[in-house]
């Protein structure tokens, strides 16, 4: 399993195939934060059109993961601070009342589904690969959503969250796969506080677990000053 990809034998479009490639490159920092793009570069590597390489390009551009400069080129976006701050609490907003409904209304099969998937974070771990763990836990948030029939709901947030997945991932890659247990151990208290329905243990686990999915945005500002937008500096 790859992290967001959609391949041109899964019946998606080129726009999609185009679009699924570069927002993993992005996500995985195979292309890092102010990498420059090249149109051609990529019809060559896809065998695809300028046309299907534009539209993805402008959809990754409305999401904040590239930037087009006029007469100059286009690029990897560079982290912005600001926009990882509003996807957090936005999501957070969001999720505390997602997680109330889902105390009361996920059904077993949703619950199955959502052990299913921390087994598979847990392989994910033992493997000590960072893309399929970071999948499997957006893969968890995602079941919780569609548990209970709020898959648009999560798509929107999908497409806010771009630069604070590009934070998450870069945690993973400078840490040791030890150290993403912290994330598994939370994850299994949503899913025991849901299977309980257990309402401010699920509130009192998430805040938490959102909150430190930017615990280190300082940290990495320190470390790859280069990764981020400057004038952007969270105070």
């Amino acid at each position: 399993m790859k992290y967001n990809q959609v391949r041109r034998s899964d019946g998606g479009t080129r726009r999609e195939y185009v679009y699924s490639y570069l927002n993993e490159k992005i996500i995985d920092f195979s292309l890092c934060p102010g990498s420059p793009i090249s149109e051609s570069e990529i019809g060559s590597q896809l065998s695809v059109s300028r046309t299907p390489i534009r539209e993805a390009l402008m959809q990754l551009a409305k999401e904040g993961l590239i930037e087009i400069k006029p007469q100059i080129g286009t690029f990897v976006s560079l982290i912005d601070p600001k926009h990882i701050e509003e996807s957090r609490f936005m999501r957070k907003a969001v999720e505390l009342a997602v997680i109330r409904e889902a105390t009361e209304k996920l059904t077993p099969d949703s619950l199955y589904k959502l052990e299913k998937c921390l087994t598979m974070q847990e392989i994910a771990l033992r493997e000590e690969n960072e893309k399929d763990f970071l999948a499997y836990d957006d893969e968890f948030h995602e079941l919780i959503y569609k548990g209970l029939g709020m898959d648009r709901i999560w798509k929107g947030i999908d497409q806010m969250n771009g630069q604070y997945k590009r934070v998450r991932m870069l945690r993973l890659i400078t840490t040791k796969a030890a150290d993403w247990e912290t994330v598994l151990d939370e994850h299994r208290a949503i899913f025991n506080a849901l299977k309980c329905k257990d309402v401010k243990a699920a509130e009192a686990v998430v805040t938490e677990h959102i909150t430190k999915g930017i615990a280190h945005l300082y940290e990495f500002k320190k470390e790859q000053p280069d990764y981020f937008k400057k004038e952007s500096i969270l105070i």
